[in-house]
C-alpha cells in the first residue's frame, strides 16, 4: 500500500492500514524469510545433487550474454557462481568448467534501464535515477547483492507531502510533516475520506500476494519444483498466473470490494507512476505489485552499481558499445556476430527486448516457437533543477500562498468518467538538493516543452534533461508468454517481463534460465544448499 502515509502508524489501528506503498518505479516484493517447507524435509532439500559431468564434459563452456542490464548481469553472476561450485565439487581449478562469460551491450554503460544522470551534467552532484529508481527490503536478490558488494543505500522519503491530482483538483493530500505526527494526521484524513474497509481489504490482498512471492526465496520450495521450462509454468507454480494476469486491474480491485474512491485515488496513482498505465489497461498482477512496496531504498551512486558489481565479481568479459548483429546456430553451438568479431559459444542468454534488436530474423526460422511482438510504454522522463521548494500554485489554480505537495501523483479516472482534461503528467517528484536548487523528476507520456515547465514551476528551470525510452512492457491482460528457450541453448530473459517488469523480476528471470542450464550441464539444482549454507543463487543465506 502507498508508503507515503506510513505502514507503521499502528497507533490508530485499522485506520492507518489505509494508504501506504511507494509511488515510484516498480519493485517486486518478496520476503527474505523462507516459506514453510512443503513435502520435502529440510535435509532432503539441502542435500546437493550428484554432480553430472558426463554429458557436459570438463571442457570450459563459453557463454555469451546480450545485454548488460539487470537480467544479463545477474545471469552472468549466477552462472559463474554455479560453475565455481561445480568445479570445487569435481576437484577442478576455477575456470575449468566455464570460461569468463562474455557480455555485450550496445550502450556505453552497464545497467540497462537502471542508469543515472547528474544535475547540470556535473558528476560531482548526487546521482539521480533516470530509470529503475528503487527496491525494497523484501527484494532479497537486490538487498543481498547490495550487502555482498558493500554498497551503501539510502532511504527514499516523501518529505514535503504527496498530492493526488486528477487534472482539475487535488483529491487527497498527505500532511507533509515528517515523523509520527505527520503520519497520524495523514491517517486521520485518509480515514475520514475513505473509511477503513478498503485499506484493510487491500492490506489483506497484499499480504496474500507477499506470501506467494516468499516461495521464490524458499530453498525447500525451489528444490521441490526445480527448473521450469516456461513462463506459464513459472507463474502457475507460484500461484500468480492466469487468475491475476488475465484480469484487468480495475476488475481485480472491485473484486476485492474496494471502493471506487479508493481505487481511483489510491491504486490508480500507483499504477500510473509505476507502469504508466491506468487500471482499465494494466493486468491485476501488475496493479497489485504496484501496491506491495515498503521500505524503499536506492544505492548511493545509482542502482546500476549492483549490476556492475555482478559483472566484476563474475570476472565477466564486458564489451560495451558493441552491437550484436547476428546470432547463427552451428550444430549445438551459436556464432555471435558483431561489427568486427565472430565468436562461437555453447550458450547464449538474450537479455534485451527482442523486437528492438537488429539481429536478423533468420534466426527465428530455427525457433521451436516464435517470439511474439511486445508493446512497450514510451515514457518521457524530464529532469529539471529549480530554486522553488514546490510546484507553482498557479499551475493548479491556487493562490500564490498555497502550499503545494512536492510529490504530485495523478489519476486518469476523472477524465475517463467525466470527459475532463487528463493530467499532463504521471508524476512530479522533488528529489535531492544541488546547492540552492532542487532536482525534480517528471514522468509523462508526452513531451513537456519549456513553456509548460515554466508554468509548472513558476520560473524557467536552470537545467533540463529529457529522455524518451521504451521503458517497460504494457502489462495488458495476458495468458501466454514468449518462449523462455526458443531454441535449445538460447534463453530469452525478457520473456518474463509481461508478467511483471521490475529489477528484481529480471534477476529472477536470469535465475530461472541459469537453473535450466546448470541442471543440464552440471546437475546443480535450485534451492540446493551445500552444507546448509551455500548455493549458487541467494537462497540458503548465500551472499
Amino acid at each position: 500500500m502507498p508508503s507515503w502515509v506510513g505502514s507503521r502508524t499502528l497507533i490508530l489501528g485499522s485506520i492507518f492500514l489505509a494508504v501506504w506503498g511507494v509511488l515510484y518505479f516498480p519493485v517486486l516484493p518478496a520476503s527474505s524469510a523462507s516459506a514453510p517447507a512443503r513435502s520435502l524435509t529440510q535435509q532432503q532439500a539441502y542435500a546437493p545433487h550428484q554432480l553430472v559431468l558426463g554429458a557436459a564434459g570438463t571442457r570450459a563452456k563459453r557463454v555469451a550474454v546480450v545485454g548488460a542490464g539487470a537480467s544479463g548481469s545477474s545471469a552472468a553472476w549466477f552462472l559463474t557462481r554455479a560453475a565455481r561450485i561445480a568445479e570445487a565439487r569435481a576437484g577442478l581449478e576455477a575456470g575449468a568448467l566455464l570460461a569468463p562469460v562474455v557480455v555485450y551491450d550496445k550502450e556505453d554503460y552497464v545497467g540497462g534501464r537502471s542508469t543515472v544522470v547528474f544535475a547540470h551534467n556535473d558528476s560531482r552532484a548526487d546521482a539521480a535515477e533516470l530509470g529503475a529508481a528503487i527496491f525494497v527490503g523484501a527484494n532479497r536478490n537486490l538487498v543481498n547483492a547490495a550487502k555482498l558488494f558493500n554498497l551503501s543505500t539510502y532511504d527514499v522519503e516523501f518529505g514535503g507531502g504527496v498530492g493526488i491530482w486528477d487534472g482539475r483538483e487535488f483529491l487527497f493530500q498527505t500532511d507533509g510533516t515528517k515523523g509520527w505526527w505527520g503520519k497520524i494526521w495523514t491517517g486521520i484524513a485518509a480515514f475520514r475520506r475513505y473509511g477503513a474497509l478498503s485499506g484493510l481489504r487491500q492490506a489483506r490482498a497484499t499480504a496474500a500476494l507477499l506470501r506467494k512471492f516468499k516461495r521464490l526465496y524458499s530453498p525447500e520450495w525451489l528444490a521441490e519444483r526445480g527448473a521450469l521450462p516456461s513462463i506459464e509454468e513459472f507463474a502457475r507454480a507460484v500461484e500468480l498466473g492466469t487468475e491475476l494476469t488475465t484480469e484487468k486491474g480495475i476488475d481485480w480491485a472491485r473484486g476485492e470490494k474496494l471502493s471506487d474512491r479508493w481505487i481511483s485515488e489510491m491504486i490508480e496513482p500507483s499504477t500510473r507512476v509505476n507502469y504508466a498505465s491506468d487500471l482499465d489497461v494494466i493486468h491485476a498482477l501488475g496493479a497489485s505489485v504496484s501496491l506491495a512496496t515498503d521500505d524503499a531504498v536506492a544505492v548511493e551512486g545509482g542502482n546500476w552499481r549492483i549490476f556492475d558489481a555482478f559483472l566484476k565479481d563474475a570476472g565477466a568479459d564486458v564489451r560495451l558499445s558493441t552491437v550484436v548483429t547476428d546470432i547463427e546456430p552451428e550444430g549445438d553451438q551459436f556464432r555471435v556476430v558483431t561489427g568486427d568479431t565472430e565468436e562461437v559459444y555453447d550458450q547464449v542468454f538474450f537479455a534485451a527486448p527482442w523486437g528492438s534488436s537488429p539481429i536478423s530474423r533468420r534466426l527465428e526460422k530455427h525457433f521451436d516457437e516464435a517470439i511474439p511482438p511486445q508493446e512497450y510504454v514510451r515514457l518521457h522522463t524530464t529532469f529539471v533543477t529549480t530554486t522553488t521548494e514546490h510546484p507553482d500554485p498557479g499551475y493548479f489554480g491556487f493562490t500564490e500562498d498555497t502550499k503545494i505537495p512536492t510529490h504530485v501523483f495523478t489519476t486518469g479516472w476523472t477524465a475517463r468518467e467525466e470527459g475532463s482534461p487528463a493530467p499532463a503528467f504521471q508524476s512530479i517528484s522533488y528529489q535531492r538538493r544541488v546547492g540552492n536548487e532542487r532536482v525534480v523528476k517528471i514522468f509523462s507520456l508526452a513531451h513537456i516543452d519549456d513553456d509548460h515547465l515554466h508554468r509548472i514551476f513558476g520560473e524557467k528551470p536552470s537545467w533540463v534533461l529529457r529522455k524518451v525510452w521504451e521503458s517497460y512492457p504494457v502489462l495488458r491482460p495476458i495468458a501466454a508468454y514468449a518462449p523462455a528457450e526458443p531454441i535449445r541453448g538460447l534463453h530469452y530473459l525478457a520473456a518474463l517481463e509481461p508478467w511483471v517488469s521490475t529489477m528484481e523480476t529480471q534477476t529472477l528471470s536470469a535465475r530461472e534460465a541459469v537453473a535450466r542450464v546448470v541442471e543440464r550441464w552440471w546437475g546443480l539444482g535450485l534451492g540446493e544448499c551445500d552444507g546448509g549454507a551455500d548455493a549458487w543463487d541467494f537462497t540458503c543465506n548465500a551472499g
